[in-house]
């Protein structure tokens, strides 16, 4: 006869009914007389007592799949070589600004140089040293381009050969010690024009050059190209870096990216393909595709305080330059925008690490 019990069996049949599974619901239906498991159940329900979900013993339980780690290598050999290409831009040196002059210039030189001979360290080999220089490197004294009275401390000639030539020499001389070759290009740019009247191959940036070259004619290790036409375009490695200073675009609604692109794209076609292009001028940086080939990159300045760029463009970039590795396989590599002050580095955020909630 089926019969549920009392008293302290009564509570321990609660314990082991809640919790049972299906072969202990079967004993203990056959224990108390139930004809059937459903039978025993109804009873209980009726008592008021419910099963709790119980996971099945027997259940496979599937982990995650083996994790084959990808071998860290500790490096105990040399890295592949590369090449060092330093993108300079628009040092215009002894223009006069609120918070720029020939000093401030001389010791972000001093700045840069120093960034560079970490990034050498940082990255040994380092085969050779490119100095690609888009123009602008001095102030010039044309007052159609932005050199009135008043914002340039010198003539033109002053700026080439007591401020210009000295700066960059002992910058290339300073860092021929750490790799075996330099080699110094550039482009003419606008602030290099004589004046309207003169022959347009006339340009304070080349005629700055020509000096430099005489300059270190005893330096068997380190090469000044002549530019001798608007661009420049310096295989790498086998890989192509077409120069241009960038004024020969008109701006319009600040930094002409759309207007740039086209000039690019026309000058692609006009020396037969390149892979890098590289622009200064409009004293901000900024980048964009030529087409799924090539690419191009506007560099920032070294001069800060310029009404011009904050005039014309709109805005005007801290004075930073860029420099990246070119590998034989992988052409551009690392890539760095090296500071030139501490004044402009960023400020940190006084709050902890980790997630902000704002």
């Amino acid at each position: 006869m089926s019969r549920l019990p009392d008293g302290a069996d009564w509570d321990s049949l609660v314990v082991l009914y809640r919790t049972a599974n299906p072969e202990s619901l079967q004993r203990l239906t056959k224990r108390y007389g139930y004809k059937s498991v459903d039978v025993f159940q109804r009873a209980m329900r009726r008592k008021g007592i419910k099963r709790q979900s119980v996971v099945k013993e027997d259940v496979e339980r599937i982990p995650y799949p083996t994790i084959k780690l990808i071998p860290f290598i500790h490096r105990d050999t040399e890295r592949d070589e590369e090449d060092l290409v330093l993108h300079s831009s628009d040092w215009h040196l002894d223009k006069i600004t609120p918070d720029y002059n020939i000093d401030i210039a001389r010791a972000r030189v001093n700045y840069l140089t120093q960034a560079l001979m970490k990034i050498i360290n940082l990255h040994q080999p380092i085969r050779k040293l490119w100095i690609l220089d888009t123009g602008d490197t001095m102030q010039g004294e044309n007052p159609n381009q932005g050199s009135k009275i008043g914002e340039a401390g010198h003539s033109a000639e002053i700026q080439i050969h007591e401020l210009a030539i000295p700066i960059l020499s002992q910058m290339l001389l300073s860092l021929n010690q750490a790799v075996s070759k330099v080699e110094y290009a550039t482009v003419p740019s606008n602030h290099g024009k004589y004046g309207k009247e003169a022959n347009p191959k006339t340009n304070w940036q080349t005629m700055l050059v020509r000096s430099l070259k005489l300059s270190l004619v005893n330096q068997p290790n380190i090469i000044i190209d002549v530019p001798d036409r608007f661009y420049q375009l310096i295989n790498i490695r086998g890989f192509r870096f077409f120069m241009i200073h960038g004024h020969q675009v008109n701006s319009s609604q600040g930094i002409p990216l759309f207007a740039l692109r086209r000039k690019m794209q026309e000058w692609y076609a006009m020396v037969g393909g390149f892979h890098y292009g590289l622009v200064g001028h409009f004293h901000t940086g900024a980048s964009d595709t030529v087409n799924s080939i090539a690419d191009y990159v506007v560099s920032p300045p070294l001069v800060t305080g310029d009404e011009w760029a904050l005039e014309v463009i709109g805005r005007a970039s801290i004075p930073k330059q860029l420099c990246f590795g070119v590998h034989n396989k992988y052409a551009k590599t690392f890539r760095y925008e090296l500071q030139t002050d501490e004044k402009y580095l960023p400020k940190p955020f006084n709050e902890p690490e980790g997630i902000v909630k704002v």
